[in-house]
Parts: C-alpha cells; structure tokens; sequence
C-alpha cells in the first residue's frame, strides 16, 4: 500500500520517547487516540500469539519458555534493526546523490533485511536457546514475529515523532504491511503449512491419488479367474480365547498359512498415524509362479478391503507357486456392543487375465443409486424451503412492515389473544386428536389438527381481541383508555419478566451455584423478573400514552430476522448431525439439514429482493384504497419473481452440492456412501463418487444457468 504524499512535520521527540516506551502512546497524545489504540493492539496482539503458537511443538507447551525466548529475540531483533536502519540511514544521507537512488533505497533495504535476517537467524537462534529447549518451541516463527513486531514499534517511534494530528498523520502503509508478514508468519505455524512435507510425501500417496483422479475401472464388472486362498485371525484376542487353527498346505490347490492366528487390532492417533497391532507372518503356495498375489482384509462381517499402510499388499509369487510375506492386523471397527469372538479373514487373491463385460459393477450401481439420493434430496429441500420462505420473506420485509402500527391497547389485546387462542388450540387439539388415535397411530394427522388449531386460533384472538380493545379505546375517556394500557402492559412484561428470572435462575446460576442452588433461587428470581417487568411495561404504556403507537411490524420484522439468522447461520452439517439425532442416519436427517438451511436463507434473499422493489405501485394501488392483501399480491409478487427464480435455482444448486456433503456426518446420499469408501481404503471407489459429484455439480450448474437465462 502507497504511503500518503503528506508532508512529514517537525520532529516531536517528546511524542517519539513516549511511544518507544509504550506503543502508540505518542499517537495518542497528539490527538489520534485510534491510531495509537491500533498500534497498542497489533503489537499486543503479536506478541501473545507469537507466545502461543511458538510453546506448540511438544504435547505440554511450556508457554514460560516461550516467553522468555521471545523477550530474548526482541532484544537481539532490536539491535539488529537499529544497526540495518544506521548504514541504511547513513548510505542514503551521503551516497545517495539522485533522487531515483534514493527511491531505490527503500526497496534495496528491504532486499537487506531479509539476506542478513536469513543469513543470521541460525545465530541468533542458538544464542537463546539451548538443544534440549529448541526441541520444545518453534524457534523461527519467533523469531521471525519478534523481528516484525520490532519493526512496527520502530515505525510507531518514527510516525509518532512526525504526527501532529489525524487529519495531518503520515501514511500508514508500511503498519499494514509489516502487520500483513507478521500474520503470515504466525498463520504459517498455526495451521501448520509444511510444503517440504508435501513434496516430500507427494510419492508415497502418489498412488492413492492416481486411482481417485482415474476410478473407471472399477466402474464396470471383468470377467476374470480368481485363485483364492483364506485364513481366519481373531481380533482382538482376550486372555483365555482359543485362536484359530493354523491352516496346513494342499496340494493342487492355492492355500495360505498365517501365524499367530490371534492378535490384536492396529489402531490409529490423534494424527491419523497408525498404532501397529500384531505383526502376521504368512506363507501360501499353490499359485502360478512368477506372478502377483494380493492381500484382502475382510472384517467380521464380511466386507473385504485392501489393508494398505499395514504391510506389502500385491505380493511376487516363486517359481514354485510359493511366497512370504508379513502383514500387521490392520485398523478395524468393532462395535461396542459385538459379542463373540472377532473372526476376520485374510484374503490371498491371484487374478488372471481380465476381459471387459460392458456391466456396470456393483459399486457403480451403488454410486449411482446415491447420487440419485442427493439429487432427489437437494431438489425436496429446496421445494420445502420455498413453501416456508415465501412467508417469512414477507414477514422480514422492512418495507412491508414498517407500516404496521398499533396502538397499546390493541398490542396488549394482540398478545393476550395469541397465547390465550394458542392454549385454547392445544387444549381443543387435547380433546380432538385422540379420537383420531393420537400419535402413536395417527402422528401426521394428528400433528396437522394440533397445528391447524393452535396457529389458527392464535390469529383469530389475536386479530380479535386487538380489535376489540383497540375499539373500546376509542370510545373510552383517555384516563380509562390508558389505565387499560398501563394494566395490560404491566401483565405482559411481568410474564415475560417471569420467564426470564426462571431463565436466569436455571442458566447462568445453574452454572454459578449448581443445580440445588439454581432451584432453590428460581421463585425468587422469577418473583423479581415479574416485578421488574410489570414496572418496565407499566412505564413504557405510560411514556406511549393514548395518542403514540407501538411499531408492531418493526418487532415481528426484528424477530423474524433474528430466527433466519439464526438458521443460516448454523452450518448444514450441524444440521444433519442433529437430524440425524433427531431420525437416525439416512437421507430424511440430511433433507431437514438442508430444508431448515433453506428456509433461513431463502428468507433473507427474498426478503431483500422484497425491500428492493418500486414501491410506486404499491403507493398507487394504496391510493385506489386496496387493501393489504390485495397491494401484495398485485403490486409486490409480479415485482419479485424474477429475483425468486434466480435465488430458488442458485439454491437448488447449493443445496445439491451440500447433499453431497453431509452424508459425511450419516445425512444419506453419495456422501455416506464416499466416507465409507475412505474408510475402508477402497480409493477407486471413492473416485467414482468423487466424480459423480463432480459431474452432476457441473451439469446442474449449466441447467440452472439456462433456466435462469430464460426465466428471470
């Protein structure tokens, strides 16, 4: 970033001395209290984070270490800048005589800094820490942020020195910079970027990656003669099993012998790295000489797989028809609550010839039976999301509801009516639904009568009683119109006030006291809650009067728009997670992740493309005396759909793609079906799905893109 052209003012050593003592402090002092509060922050900031990220390398940070170790490499960073910045400051003052030399000297500098930072870091490392205390931190990255932060406070001395208030202040373009590095530097260690690693180990997986990027092959069935050879092994062993026998040797035909035939299962660290279990050694003989065998692991359930990362899998056969080989007992799942011994089966395998069917395989067939799934999936989300959206966009509508106004007594009325006409439809829905046969026998219709009734007569007493005490206001004195929008307030802010005190007695004293506490103070907290909110409401009708009205449409618009953010803002594996909580693994859980995320962001879309329109025609349909409905659907729908295509196609796309996704997590579709396959180490499989996601992405996103081109 380019510094600004202001020219630099007089010197204030004053300001100078005061922020090479704290940082920012002369910034402050002159008047630009933001400035120096962002200098004080970003060196803080710096420092702790170069403290924490550096103590990372062992299991136990020893953050005391790193503390010290980073004060150390702030002074040694500090003598080093001051002596770059003396031959720097010297060599432009005396042998820069152009002006395009001294505009080469900044760069030229930074080129310097570098070299002798790079040349001299080893020195400077050794000089603090000693060998055992280096295998504990992470040297470089602090003293790589030590050096930046130093600089920083060197630019803080140099532009507190020339600042002589904000409207006059120097650029800020090297701060940025320098914060820039100094967040890289730390970034690189926080997530732990290690390109030596990944070239370093790009070989070894070279292989897996080769058969994700081209599955094809397992895409279609080959006929093929096998020759197979099995052993049973028990894992895990408890004290006292009695393994399998040792299989013996047949003759003329394949045949595999595996010693222990008992043992215990590898496992793997927090890290992914395995955890080897009992080492196998295992003979076989009786194949065709001079060819391949491979190794197969089949659990006790009999889905096979290749145990790669455990020992050689793809075996050189004798001249005899005989091999050796060792293979540790791969990494395998046991449920919890699998009783029995744990037979698994070692699986020798030696193919001949292969010759293309042109069938499908059985694992393509699955993939695509899944891939239909998450189709089917994305598009009934996204049909549900428009249902329940469309609605709620009207609801969150600034401009739509900001004209909708009542007065205190009818808010009052609306209130008591929507929670008494709620209780009314629960109770009716009580008396109703068993005759039906309630929800062991009848639980859709029995959910449909309870929210028919409920939502239903909640409108009706709120539209009702709002009314009716809207009216009787109108025709009472002002002294009574207002008492009775002083009571009615008070009675709902003490129930509200109520709830909250119980809210606060089991929430944040649940935590502080413990639950006997907690219980034992909620009536009192409930009692203070309502006291407090009968004199807040009370206080409110009294300031509103008889004559000033409550912004109804304003409170339903905060409130709706608080429940879309709230959706949204939840990511959809969350969701599935829960959903599958909710209705167990398979795609129903990961359609609700997908229909609540729809709904909330198909709300707020909406929403705004609602807020976004004309409003002349509304204003003209008003004029004719149209009423509410009527201006919606006349001067509101034919504005919006266009933009209600363009978001229900961007979100079917999405919601497609997601699909795919949050079957990692139980949520159905080809998701569930790719993280078994990585599992279980089937790598051209998972290629496949790799590539049908792919595919139906990209194909969805051309039809999308030609049915909006259309439509919209």
């Amino acid at each position: 970033m380019a510094e600004k052209s202001t020219p630099l003012a007089r010197p204030s050593w004053l300001q100078a001395l005061l922020s090479l003592v704290v940082p920012g402090l002369g910034q402050a002092v002159s008047g630009a209290f933001s400035r120096g509060f962002y200098i004080l922050l970003s060196v803080v900031t710096l420092s702790g984070l170069a403290v924490f990220a550096a103590a990372q390398r062992p299991r136990y940070p020893d953050y005391s270490l790193s503390f010290h170790a980073y004060l150390a490499f702030v002074a040694e960073s500090a003598a080093l800048l001051v002596f770059l910045l003396a031959i720097y400051w010297l060599v432009r003052r005396y042998a820069m005589r152009t002006e395009f030399a001294r505009n080469a000297a900044t760069p030229a500098f930074v080129v310097l800094v570098i070299i002798v930072l790079g040349i001299t870091a080893p020195a400077m490392i050794d000089t603090v820490l000693s060998a055992a205390e280096l295998k504990k931190l992470y040297a470089l990255t602090s003293l790589l942020t030590a050096f930046v932060t130093v600089a920083i406070w060197a630019w803080n001395i140099f532009d507190a020195a020339h600042l002589r208030s904000s409207e006059r202040a120097p650029g800020m373009g090297t701060f940025y910079m320098l914060l820039i590095a100094g967040i890289l530097v730390l970034g690189t260690r926080i997530v732990q970027i290690n390109p030596e690693k990944a070239i370093r180990e790009y070989k070894d997986t070279g292989v897996i990656l080769s058969r994700i990027v081209w599955p094809w092959k397992v895409a279609f069935d080959y006929s093929e003669s096998e020759l197979v050879a099995t052993a049973d092994i028990q894992a895990p062993c408890p004290p006292g099993a009695t393994p399998p026998p040792v299989a013996q040797p047949k003759e003329g035909q394949p045949w595999v012998s595996v010693t222990p035939t008992c043992g215990a299962l590898s496992k793997r660290d927090s890290t992914g790295k395995p955890i080897f279990g009992t080492l196998l050694s295992i003979k076989g003989g009786g194949f065709k000489p001079n060819k391949k065998v491979h190794i197969q692991w089949a659990n006790p359930l009999g889905d096979a797989f290749t145990p790669r990362g455990f020992g050689p899998t793809d075996i050189p056969v004798g001249p005899d028809g005989t091999f050796t080989t060792q293979l540790y007992i791969p990494d395998v799942t046991i449920p919890s609550v699998a009783k029995g011994p744990q037979i698994h089966q070692l699986r020798i395998v030696q193919r001949g010839a292969a010759q293309f069917t042109g069938k499908l395989s059985k694992e393509m067939k699955l993939a695509l039976q899944a891939m239909l799934e998450s189709i089917m999936m994305g598009l009934m989300a996204t049909a549900a999301g428009i249902v329940l959206s469309v609605p709620l966009s009207f609801l969150a509508a600034r401009n739509l509801m900001s004209t909708l106004h009542t007065t205190t007594q009818g808010f009052v009325g609306g209130v008591i009516g929507l929670v008494g006409g709620a209780y009314l439809g629960k109770l009716a829905g009580d008396w109703l639904t068993p005759m039906v046969g309630g929800l062991e026998k009848a639980p859709i219709l029995t959910f449909s009568i309870y929210l028919v009734l409920v939502l239903g007569l909640a409108i009706l007493a709120y539209r009702l009683l709002g009314r009716a005490l809207t009216s009787a206001a109108e025709h009472l004195p002002a002294p009574v119109s207002l008492g009775i929008g002083i009571a009615g307030m008070a009675l709902v802010g003490a129930v509200v006030g109520y709830l909250l005190g119980l809210g606060y007695a089991h929430g944040i004293l649940g935590i502080t006291r413990g639950t006997e506490g907690a219980v034992a103070a909620a009536p009192h907290t409930a009692l203070l809650g309502a006291a407090l909110g009968a004199f807040l409401g009370a206080f409110w009708a009294w300031r509103l009067g008889t004559s000033t009205t409550i912004p109804i449409g304003q409170m339903i618009y905060a409130t709706v728009r608080l429940i879309l953010n709230i959706g949204r803002s939840i990511e959809p594996l969350i969701w599935a997670i829960m959903g599958v909580i909710w209705v167990g693994p398979g795609p129903f859980a990961g359609f609700i992740a997908l229909t609540i995320h729809s709904v909330a962001a198909l709300g707020k879309l909406y929403s705004e493309a609602i807020e976004s329109i004309d409003p002349g025609p509304i204003e003209a349909l008003q004029a004719t005396g149209a009423n509410r409905l009527q201006t919606i659907v006349y001067a509101v729908v034919p504005q919006v759909m266009p933009p209600f295509t363009a978001f229900t196609l961007y979100r079917w796309d999405i919601n497609v793609r997601m699909s795919t996704i949050i079957g990692l997590v139980g949520g159905g579709g080809i998701g569930f079906l790719l993280i078994q396959w990585i599992h279980q180490f089937q790598y051209e499989q998972a290629g496949l799905a790799v590539w049908l996601i792919t595919i139906t992405v990209a194909t969805l996103d051309f039809v999308s893109a030609s049915i909006r081109e259309k439509m919209v």
